[in-house]
């Protein structure tokens, strides 16, 4: 998560030996007790690697993982196998929000961002920015099926600079510091480190460098440092679209909108050279730029009342001047994005939860990809952006967005043909998370009852 963002808003190739490591990092399943068989039957399998359908299948899922993917049924099943009547719909690999927040605050508990989350098929989180040993225990909660939660990759505490050090934030007053804390997030079996804005480039060098040694990953965000500052630096992820060629010096709207088409095109290509993964958060800038649609956005009312009253309370305050700039700044950034998916760029869909909640949690990683679209993006590689591309960011394995055998069944049964349409996404009639199939519709409930008034 990100505190106090505004919503306007590896250099170096990975060696095959740092890959492994951070493969190797990964939540692994645990093969579920006493969970019943389960037959998909008839519904098209989206391979979002190649863009397109494959024929009508039989997905036989067994032990939390996928056992056969055939064009009939098997000639034989299990006791007590679940059936599921599939056809017409289409099997999309479970989504990953690249950027959440899960943890709990006053007026939340995590279980909250949990169902939320699989209830609109997100099956996966990146994990930003929470107590340390909270983080990576509720990590291996959800490999242990303890939870009802996501399959969950986590950060520990953010690192920034002049913070007030809590369990949340570690205030780091040099590179040594920075160093240290990176140690001891590694030691803790972190899956990656989480920079924040305040931190210089210095800093940002210097926990990379550490990081790099354990093959850890850094994710950074643009503020004292630069985008092309934090690309130098060498973070595997840059989190917003905000002062991208200076270090911040006024609104990030403003420094979006001097930037040269030229050297945005050379920030571009560093991205693309650095194999550096762009996670954008329009939506939430959308927030800024758009508050019209914001307000009038039906997903407002599965925030706790508190929540949608301080966003629209925020939005109103918001003068006309600034909603233009904001919607300038937008457009800019969204023309980036599209321009470096079309380069070959790495771009991760990722929601964050801030200006009293916006977007909410689940159904917002569905506002993302309608963002992404809105920038450009076929619906394909928007849907790239919260399977393939995100379940690589955090260090998954390639079976991960594929209906193979042995891969962990992890997916989400879809109404309608997001191909054509990405709104079609979140029309999700069944969740299916390490073999267990959930009812959205049960877990909007569940989700409804936890949340803070």
């Amino acid at each position: 998560m990100i505190r106090g963002l505004n919503p306007s808003h590896l250099i170096v190739a990975v060696s095959a030996a740092l890959t492994a490591v951070v493969v190797a990092q990964q939540p692994a399943s645990k093969a579920p007790v006493g969970r019943p068989p389960v037959l998909i039957e008839g519904a098209r399998v989206l391979d979002v690697v190649r863009g397109r359908y494959l024929s009508p299948s039989f997905v036989f899922i067994e032990n939390g993982r996928i056992k056969s993917v055939t064009p009939e049924a098997p000639a034989s099943l299990p006791d007590g196998t679940v059936r599921i009547e599939a056809v017409g719909s289409a099997l999309v690999p479970g989504l990953v929000d690249a950027h959440a927040w899960a943890a709990p605050s006053s007026g939340l508990e995590a279980d909250y961002f949990y169902l939320m989350g699989l209830a609109h098929g997100v099956t996966g989180y990146r994990v930003m920015n929470v107590r340390t040993s909270w983080g990576v225990a509720q990590r291996e909660r959800s490999i242990s099926g303890a939870i009802v939660a996501p399959r969950l990759w986590t950060s520990g505490r953010g690192i920034d600079q002049g913070a007030s050090p809590d369990r949340w934030l570690f205030d780091a007053t040099d590179p040594a510091a920075a160093a240290g804390e990176v140690r001891r997030q590694v030691d803790a079996k972190v899956n990656w480190i989480a920079g924040y804005d305040s931190l210089t480039p210095d800093v940002y060098r210097a926990m990379t460098a550490e990081a790099r040694r354990a093959g850890v990953r850094v994710s950074g965000q643009p503020g004292a440092s630069s985008m092309i500052d934090l690309a130098a630096a060498g973070v595997a992820s840059i989190e917003t679209l905000a002062y991208p060629l200076r270090p911040r010096s006024g609104p990030a709207a403003d420094a979006w909108l001097a930037a040269a088409a030229r050297d945005l095109n050379a920030l571009q290509a560093r991205l693309v050279r650095g194999r550096i993964t762009m996670v954008p958060m329009l939506a939430a800038a959308m927030a800024g730029a758009f508050p019209e649609d914001v307000v009038d956005d039906p997903s407002l009312a599965l925030l706790p009342e508190a929540g949608r009253a301080a966003l629209k309370a925020s939005l109103a305050k918001r003068s006309a001047a600034d909603v233009a700039k904001a919607k300038r700044a937008w457009t800019s950034q969204a023309a980036f994005v599209k321009r470096l998916v079309s380069a070959g760029g790495r771009v991760a869909a990722g929601t964050g939860f801030e200006l009293g909640g916006y977007p909410p949690p689940g159904v917002g990683l569905h506002r993302e990809l309608a963002a992404l679209v809105r920038a450009g993006l076929t619906p394909i590689e928007a849907i790239r952006a919260a399977t393939s591309t995100a379940a690589e960011l955090v260090g998954a394995k390639p079976s991960t967005v594929r209906f193979t055998p042995g891969a962990d069944a992890d997916f989400i049964v879809v109404s309608g043909d997001p191909l054509k349409q990405i709104e079609a996404l979140v029309n999700v009639t069944h969740v299916v998370r390490a073999g267990e199939v959930f009812d959205p519709k049960v877990l909007l409930a569940r989700a409804t009852r936890v949340k803070g008034k």
